[in-house]
């Protein structure tokens, strides 16, 4: 099966998954990051089957991949599924992108997530390590599903509550501390470019999405990634297969 499958990943378990999921589907599978594409406008998709891999947040999707799915069109009558990464549950994530889809005059068929380590909870050295040492079994499995075409239904009986994630919001209260260095690779990694270097240090706006890509990928651990002191300074994660320039270079593919 050929699929055109958009991603967004900020510590690389979606990035990942993404590239495992188009190399098991094969016929051409395209991996297209979701921050490479238009700010505004109207997105055309022209694929057959199209597919969305990305992390959960708050039981819901990354808000870029919300913004961007509400600017598509789409030709004919996709098969649409998708692949969330996640630690603690997927939540309504894939309600919502159906919700969304029935917007744009289309439905979600299928969704078939993966459990990763977290980006935000936390987890066990020994847990990220069983999961990462199954991802690719799960991947296949995804594949297997997603290429047998199964459909299920993911409309929502009720009408989905709002989440903290529903727009640019930085209410973690993600900053940098004396120890910055103003090296950059916060700014090349934030997908919303809402990071600016001002005086040698890392200034954060407002317009941010909480994907804690610029608190993972920080190489002097300067950046406090909540205002909840229990996690503000817990440990980095990042995909061992997967560098700080794979992340940044989500912004300038095409």
């Amino acid at each position: 099966m050929k699929a055109d499958i958009y991603y967004f990943s900020a510590t690389g378990n979606s990035l990942t998954t993404a590239k495992m999921l188009a190399d098991c589907l094969g016929d051409g599978s395209e991996c297209i990051p979701v921050a490479s594409l238009p700010k505004t406008g109207t997105i055309s998709v022209d694929a057959t089957a199209v597919g969305f891999v990305f992390p959960v947040y708050y039981g819901d999707m990354p808000y870029i991949l919300r913004e961007a799915v509400g600017r598509m069109d789409f030709s004919g009558s996709p098969y649409i599924f998708c692949v969330p990464t996640y630690r603690g549950h997927q939540g309504a994530a894939a309600q919502r992108l159906n919700q969304l889809l029935r917007g744009r005059g289309q439905k979600l068929s299928l969704s078939w997530g993966v459990p990763m380590p977290g980006n935000s909870r936390l987890t066990s050295a020994q847990e990220a390590a069983e999961m990462l040492s199954l991802q690719p079994e799960r991947v296949q499995e995804a594949a297997k599903h997603i290429s047998a075409m199964e459909v299920s239904d993911y409309d929502a009986a009720e009408p989905l509550e709002a989440t903290r994630v529903d727009k640019p919001c930085n209410f973690r209260g993600i900053k940098a501390d004396e120890n910055c260095t103003g090296c950059g690779l916060c700014v090349s990694v934030c997908p919303m470019d809402n990071i600016n270097l001002q005086e040698g240090k890392a200034l954060f706006g407002d317009n941010c999405i909480t994907c804690l890509s610029c608190f993972h990928w920080c190489p002097v651990e300067a950046i406090y990634m909540s205002l909840d002191e229990s996690i503000a300074r817990r440990f980095k994660y990042r995909h061992p297969n997967v560098t700080s320039e794979d992340i940044a270079a989500q912004k300038r593919q095409s």
